[in-house]
């Protein structure tokens, strides 16, 4: 993987979460809400086929399974035949960066309770958002697309290739912005935590390499 790369994703994630928490989190949301444009059919219909293809809704763990397992598969072909070897690991290594992720973002949702935009809407009360039995802080489904999408963008040889990948949990986050269901520093903040597994298994996989 791209450590150059990963560490920009990392720098700019960190700098969304603070500009989020600090200033923008709350006028962007009533921005939004008030724009006409929240729930654009774009997103909605978008990020709805993108759940449909990665089975995102049959379970948060069915593509880091898919994937681990593939790339394992990978790994004992790839000794056999002509399967590039950097493919099985890219993919092995997005299956356990996006359980990590997921993992981690579970976490980070039952400990800070964040309320959600759309909830904070319809109750009226922007007195209380943090510690509320809330589940905005981190976003899911930004950590599921930036878990999968980031280790393979960061794995990819070819620029067009890094940026077709990393578009897809981009459009992920705007759109669960869009749709008022999470802050900017939610999304910005799963793709911080999907940043640091990732720079974590760069440097798992350079202390392992030499041994093999």
């Amino acid at each position: 993987m791209n450590q150059r790369f990963l560490l920009a994703t990392a720098m700019i994630s960190a700098t969304l979460v603070a500009i989020g928490l600090l200033a923008v989190d709350i006028p962007l949301a009533h921005w939004i809400h008030a724009s006409g444009h929240e729930n654009a059919a774009p997103f909605v219909v978008g990020l709805a086929t993108l759940d449909g293809v990665v089975g995102i809704h049959i379970s948060y763990w069915l593509a880091s399974v898919v994937c681990v397992a593939l790339g394992l598969a990978g790994l004992a072909l790839a000794q056999r035949s002509r399967l590039p070897r950097a493919l099985a690991i890219a993919i092995l290594c997005a299956g356990i960066v996006q359980a990590a992720t997921i993992g981690t973002m579970m976490l980070g949702k039952n400990v800070f309770g964040r309320l959600r935009p759309q909830q904070l809407f319809e109750s009226g009360d922007w007195s209380a958002i943090w510690f509320s039995a809330g589940g905005s802080f981190p976003s899911g489904h930004a950590s599921f697309y930036f878990g999968l999408f980031l280790p393979l963008a960061a794995s990819a040889p070819r620029t067009w290739q890094r940026v077709g990948l990393i578009l897809v949990p981009i459009f992920v986050a705007l759109a669960r912005i869009d749709m008022s269901r999470h802050f900017l520093s939610d999304v910005a903040s799963s793709a911080l935590v999907a940043s640091a597994w990732s720079l974590l298994m760069v440097a798992a996989i350079r202390r392992w390499r030499p041994v093999q």
